[in-house]
């Protein structure tokens, strides 16, 4: 790993410079996250059958955007939160760890890895659309889901 690498890393992003529309595509694509969140965040709503994890409920997250930002880069160790920056635990910018300081077995979990501005987009995102929402909606589904609100959606007309 060059030192360029990790020069570039920045601890604090500017999160007033994210956009939520870009945001989404990487939730959806990018990052993966409506495997384990679903599509509207919750942790229930949507997920990937096959994959045998609940996320938590993002729409009730108590997190800010420094928060998310953390836990986006770096996972959560211990649990199935993957982490998504390709050089965490390389040197200490998560939680103070390298990858040698967990026990076999208790590493954190790669996931899809994206770069600082995909994380800074993904956190518009979710505070436009996800965190402090309340049950998802028709609308908010068919936002999601662009074209095919109907198919997807159509569960959600009437509550």
């Amino acid at each position: 790993l060059g030192s360029a690498a990790l020069a570039d890393f920045i601890a604090k992003p500017d999160f007033s410079k994210g956009d939520a529309d870009k945001g989404r595509l990487v939730y959806q694509r990018a990052g993966v996250c409506v495997n384990c969140h679903g599509w509207p965040g919750d942790g229930e709503s949507g997920r990937n059958p096959m994959v045998h994890v609940a996320g938590a409920n993002l729409r009730q997250t108590q997190l800010d955007a420094q928060g998310l930002y953390d836990v986006i880069r770096c996972g959560i160790p211990g649990t199935q939160m993957p982490y998504h920056d390709s050089v965490s635990y390389k040197d200490d910018r998560c939680y103070g760890k390298l990858m040698s300081d967990f026990a076999a077995g208790q590493q954190p979990i790669m996931g899809k890895t994206f770069g600082e501005r995909q994380m800074v987009d993904l956190i518009a995102y979710l505070e436009k659309y996800v965190v402090g929402h309340g049950k998802p909606t028709y609308e908010e589904c068919a936002l999601y889901f662009d074209g095919s609100a109907d198919r997807s959606c159509s569960y959600l007309k009437g509550n």
